[in-house]
């Protein structure tokens, strides 16, 4: 390569002569502590062969390196005192306890990233550790390089132990969980268990009631009580504990069942011997007093709340209570024999009666069967057979009692029907038949507006017309107001707007006409007191119908009067 011994490397001989050396730095000293010369003297003869200025300072230094670095050399000048510096101290080792571990375990959640993995390469090993692992005080045994296999054995049973003491934490925390679970469970079953026997008492006490109801009943019967069919006479100090006591669990109870056990055969007695119609009220006394006892399905419940609501609607049809069943198979049956059998249309009191009493304490569906099947079929026949013409009878007599109890919208297909034959036989109708007022005045409250209107519109309206128009004269010298008379009676019965336009048309009509050719007459023919006293005639005839103060009675007047104030001034005279 022409290298010559004693030259420098290189085509120019510019590069070092001798080998490179190495110089070691003392142990324990980082780069340039304490103004340490890291250039070896081979490298400072060479910069000093280049032409470089090398310090002698940095001989000193290098040589005091040396020294310190061999451990010979000596301190040239006293070491300051630092006696005012708190000396640093080691930091404490603290260990962890079995104890402490399964508190913290127990206490303490985990940090978001405590479970994080990190590679720590500050040892002489590449080694995964945790945050948590990190955030722990350095130990010797982690800092030192001594015994690695003893150390990394002694960290393997303490992760083991530690593990374990966890495992166990968690295993009496979930213990203590599931022991805290059974308690309450055991709370619950305790409470049932209370309620069970609370209600095996009850049990026993109804039981001990049904017992006294059975005696009672027996000796009733042995001693004919059933005649007098008394039921609070008989039972009632025990429908009293009852009710007192178990007013909010008869359904659950049954005592309902135990009620009518006992209810029914008296009922069934009674019942064979029940005229219906001469005591229509019969038992209702006793049904009324002790009906919270006698459930039906159209009692009202109490909710969650404690307020009344009405009973859940199912699909399905509800299963018929006791009392209903009582009722259904005893006491509809003979009502029903007695109105099939017994009862005249004619007479509804004492049908009335029965109803009016009966109607809140009956259940909902044997009330509805009563009046659909029996009462109302009843009463159709007999409208359809009634002839207005030659029934002595009025046919309200014996339909209006019935409102109450069916009201109106029942009765509305009855009421066309009987409309319908009114308008017939008043196609023949003379207004001077005061009987047609007589039949049609106590439907006024009872058919709606509209229908009194139209059935006044069509049927009696033109009837009224007719005579006004041909059978009514106004004439002042011989007056005859019976057509009038017969029009005014149906002046509570017409609606005033129809009454109003029937005086107006038929009338003024004639009256105005009247006055005119009376008032056009030469001076010397009219007498102007005359005519004052036919006026005032006149309004004393339709005030005594109320209807003075009527506003088209009134403007027809007025006409009357301007046209009796023309002529007394002389004017020519317009007619109204």
């Amino acid at each position: 390569m022409g290298w010559r011994a004693g030259e420098g490397l290189g085509e120019a001989g510019a590069g070092i002569v001798n080998p490179i050396e190495t110089k070691l730095r003392p142990k324990q000293m980082g780069i340039g502590f304490r103004g340490f010369s890291e250039r070896t003297e081979e490298q400072k003869r060479e910069a000093k062969r280049r032409g470089e200025i090398v310090s002698s300072d940095g001989e000193g230094e290098e040589e005091m390196d040396e020294d310190e670095e061999m451990g010979e050399a000596q301190p040239k000048q006293p070491a300051k005192r630092e006696a005012w510096k708190r000396k640093a101290r080691k930091p404490k080792q603290v260990y962890k306890t079995a104890a402490t571990i399964l508190a913290e375990t127990t206490n303490e959640q985990p940090a978001a990233g405590s479970q994080q993995k990190i590679i720590d390469m500050t040892g002489p090993q590449a080694k995964e550790v945790t945050l948590a692992d990190l955030q722990q005080t350095a130990t010797w045994i982690e800092t030192t390089t001594r015994l690695p296999e003893l150390r990394h054995n002694l960290r393997l049973i303490v992760d083991l132990a530690k593990g374990d003491l966890e495992n166990l934490s968690r295993d009496k925390q979930s213990n203590a969980l599931r022991i805290q679970s059974m308690e309450e469970e055991c709370k619950v079953i305790r409470l049932r268990i209370d309620g069970e026997q609370a209600r095996m008492a009850k049990v026993e006490d109804v039981k001990a009631m049904a017992t006294d109801l059975k005696k009672v009943s027996k000796n009733a019967l042995a001693t004919g009580a059933y005649e007098q069919a008394n039921i609070t006479a008989l039972f009632g100090h025990i429908f009293e504990q009852m009710m007192v006591k178990y007013s909010n669990e008869i359904e659950q109870l049954g005592l309902d069942q135990l009620v009518v056990a006992v209810w029914a055969p008296i009922m069934k007695f009674k019942s064979a011997h029940w005229d219906v119609l001469a005591d229509p009220t019969w038992g209702v006394a006793d049904v009324q007093k002790w009906r919270q006892l006698l459930v039906s399905n159209d009692d009202p419940v109490r909710d969650e709340t404690g307020l009344l609501v009405l009973r859940p609607r199912s699909k399905e049809t509800p299963r018929s209570t006791p009392y209903e069943t009582m009722m259904n198979t005893i006491w509809l049956v003979r009502v029903r024999s007695a109105i099939n059998n017994q009862w005249n249309i004619r007479d509804p009191d004492p049908l009335v009666q029965l109803l009016e009493a009966w109607k809140p304490l009956l259940p909902r569906f044997i009330f509805e069967n009563i009046i659909n099947q029996l009462i109302l079929p009843k009463i159709s026949r007999a409208v359809s057979d009634w002839d207005p013409r030659n029934d002595p009878e009025m046919i309200h007599t014996w339909i209006h009692p019935w409102l109450p109890v069916l009201e109106a919208w029942r009765l509305g297909e009855l009421f066309t029907s009987i409309r319908h034959k009114l308008a017939v036989v008043l196609r023949v109708w003379h207004p001077s038949d005061e009987s047609a007022l007589h039949i049609i005045m106590p439907w006024k409250d009872v058919w709606t507006a509209q229908q009194m209107e139209g059935f006044m519109i069509k049927s009696i309206l033109p009837k009224l017309t007719r005579v006004m128009r041909d059978e009514f004269m106004v004439n002042p010298r011989e007056q005859q107001l019976e057509p009038l008379i017969w029009c005014m009676a149906w002046k509570d019965v017409l609606p005033e707007t129809i009454l109003t336009q029937l005086i107006e048309n038929e009338f003024f009509t004639k009256w105005l006409d009247v006055l005119y050719k009376w008032l056009t007459l030469s001076r010397d023919r009219v007498n102007y007191d005359e005519v004052r006293e036919w006026y005032l005639w006149w309004r004393q005839v339709f005030d005594s119908y109320d209807l003075g103060e009527n506003r088209a009675v009134s403007a027809c007047f007025r006409k009357g009067l301007d046209m009796m104030a023309m002529a007394a001034n002389g004017q020519p005279v317009v007619k109204g």
